[in-house]
């Protein structure tokens, strides 16, 4: 995603109130392109580091876009900086559902991965058997792994935190309490409910083709993990697919399907195209069909010499295997 410069005035901010599982206190800029959501400083470094050293998998992150101090008079913010070092490095381009509000008045400026669709379905995935880093006080940690005992973060390294799903006349939400209802047998009609309207709405050979490229995606993240070396504790992966039948049926007939930020990057001299041909492009920008995003890097921390992840590869491989049991239903 190409770095802009734009200006963010907090008082113009508003409750984003469509996540589908996290901690509360996440904003929104007027436009809904954008999430400003609290944040601790290793997740700042963490996107930072990341654009920097690992651009690659920068690419299989929400597009960072700065930080914001929420504490601080309201003034405008300008997140010009972050896109100069963005350029610089080479880079990319109600309680129940929610945590608590995290403690702190910083914030990290997101691209909003919900923008650009008409009725956003949204499966929020958490991975790893551990959910946390060393360190973590002896009492939380206890907490975490009895959570982890009970449910599908212990036998499949992965738990569903919360999802929404658009049912033709309005959202219907499911907490982070229906995901811990499930175990390693019955996970799969969590899958089959989110998934539901793609199903149903679409021929089979197009739920299908579209089951299998968000499956693809997930792959992607694992290969990457694969290769590298990292701890992503509580991390989670989030799955964005259109909810409006009619929108859905629209693009998989032949609009593209691909997620904006997937596109192929540009060559030097389409770099260097006129200003108002960008904005003009900017505005023809075509709807997508899904998103897939590794999000939540508050303990993640790249750990050279210390292998690779598989806490939460393993989540990633047993996402890929209930995709592939919901694709063999459907084509079956």
């Amino acid at each position: 995603m190409a770095a802009t410069s734009k200006q963010l005035d907090p008082s113009t901010l508003k409750a984003f109130e469509n996540a589908a599982a996290g901690h509360d206190g996440v904003l929104s800029d007027p436009s809904g392109e954008l999430i400003i959501k609290p944040c601790t400083g290793t997740e700042v470094e963490f996107y930072q580091q990341t654009l920097q050293d690992y651009p690659d998998f920068a690419e299989l992150m929400p597009a960072f876009m700065g930080t914001l101090q929420l504490g601080a008079p309201a003034q405008a913010a300008d997140i010009t900086a972050v896109n100069e070092f963005v350029e610089n490095n080479q880079a990319q381009k109600d309680k129940q559902l929610h945590g608590s509000k995290i403690a702190t008045e910083s914030a990290i400026v997101l691209e909003n991965l919900e923008h650009g669709f008409s009725k956003p379905n949204v499966l929020d995935l958490k991975l790893g058997a551990r959910l946390y880093a060393d360190g973590t006080a002896p009492e939380k940690a206890e907490r975490l792994d009895k959570v982890a005992s009970e449910t599908t973060t212990g036998s499949l390294n992965f738990r569903i935190a919360g999802m929404k799903v658009w049912n033709g006349q309005s959202f219907d939400t499911y907490d982070k309490f229906y995901g811990r209802k499930f175990d390693a047998d019955n996970v799969k009609d969590g899958f089959a409910t989110f998934f539901s309207g793609l199903i149903t709405g679409l021929r089979k050979d197009e739920a299908a083709e579209l089951l299998e490229t968000i499956e693809a995606e997930v792959a992607k993240a694992r290969n990457a993990l694969e290769r590298l070396e990292s701890r992503m504790y509580s991390a989670s992966i989030l799955i964005v697919y259109e909810g409006d039948t009619a929108a859905l049926e629209n693009l998989m007939g032949g609009v593209p399907k691909t997620p904006r930020l997937q596109e192929k990057a540009p060559t030097l001299g389409e770099v260097q195209q006129s200003e108002d041909e960008e904005e003009a492009e900017d505005e023809d920008e075509p709807p997508m069909a899904y998103q897939v995003k590794m999000i939540d890097f508050a303990h993640a921390t790249w750990t050279p010499g210390q292998g690779k992840d598989e806490n939460v590869i393993t989540g990633l491989k047993n996402i890929e295997k209930q995709m592939d049991m919901l694709i063999t239903r459907v084509t079956g």
